[in-house]
Order: C-alpha cells, then sequence, then structure tokens
C-alpha cells in the first residue's frame, strides 16, 4: 500500500499546476479581445487565442471544427451587418488541472441585427482551455446559450362542433 501511495504522489507532483493568476489574466485578456472584436468588427486579434483544432457550439447553429471554420463563421456574422454596442463577460468559476483548463461566465450584449432589429441578450458560457505543446494555452472549446426564453407559441384551442 505505501509504494502505491509513494507511486501517486511521485506522479502528482511530477505534473506542474498551471499559476491560476496567470490563467485568469490570460482568459480576462481574451475577454477583453473578444468585446473589441465584437464591437469593432475586427476578428483577427481574438482567432490568435484560438487552437487550430479548436471547437466552437454557438446556439441554433452547427458545431464548428477547428479555428478556419470558426473565423469563416465569425466573418460571415460580421457581414451580415450584425452589430455590437455592448459586451461585457463575467467569469464566475475557474480551475485547471495539468494542461486543460476550463472558465464558467455569463455574458450580455446590445446587439444590432438587419432581419430582427435592436435586441439585447444575456447568457452563460463554458470555455475549454488546453496548453499546447509551445507552453502557451489556447481555447480548445467554447459553447455558449442564452437566457432569453423562445417566444411563447399558443397552441390553437379546438373548435368544438355544434352537433
Amino acid at each position: 500500500m505505501i509504494p502505491a501511495v509513494v507511486s501517486l504522489l511521485l506522479v502528482s507532483c511530477g505534473q506542474q499546476q498551471p499559476d491560476m493568476d496567470a490563467m485568469r489574466k490570460m482568459v480576462d485578456e481574451y475577454n477583453a479581445a473578444s468585446i473589441e472584436a465584437m464591437t469593432s468588427g475586427n476578428m483577427d486579434k481574438v482567432m490568435s487565442y484560438y487552437a487550430e483544432d479548436a471547437i466552437s457550439m454557438p446556439p441554433n447553429g452547427p458545431m464548428l471544427k477547428g479555428k478556419e471554420a470558426i473565423q469563416k463563421n465569425n466573418a460571415e456574422m460580421m457581414k451580415s451587418g450584425m452589430k455590437f454596442s455592448k459586451v461585457k463577460f463575467t467569469t464566475v468559476k475557474m480551475d485547471a488541472g495539468g494542461k486543460v483548463s476550463y472558465e464558467v461566465g455569463s455574458y450580455e450584449m446590445d446587439m444590432s441585427i438587419p432581419v430582427v432589429g435592436n435586441m439585447k441578450d444575456k447568457g452563460k458560457y463554458v470555455a475549454i482551455w488546453k496548453q499546447q505543446s509551445d507552453g502557451s494555452w489556447k481555447v480548445h472549446a467554447e459553447m455558449w446559450n442564452t437566457d432569453t426564453p423562445l417566444p411563447s407559441v399558443d397552441k390553437p384551442s379546438a373548435k368544438k362542433s355544434d352537433s
């Protein structure tokens, strides 16, 4: 039993834990870059935070596999005329172990969409970060969705026949 415990301790000590203060600073920088990208329409800087094999799972759309697909989707969104006037991200929880870290957060946005008009949205997100072979950390996977409920659809009542 003792050799097993010693072996476990040696293995766990060999895995260097990420510096959570540095992780938090990097995530805050990414969130600031995301806000700048969304409000300016220039996604180049924010894309530098994504791994080549990143996965994005936006609401109401298909899973996007790879940095190129994510970048193309972002460009199409900006070309559609969608404009963001206010964006706020709030990190609720972060943790890390080994070469993986995650962030859970909430967002608030004011935007204008050509076919819809002005709207406000708030919701939540999860971002998973993975340490790359060069030691940098990149977004490996992300998913977000709105807190705004779908519009209510009233079911037509069944008409009673006069018999």
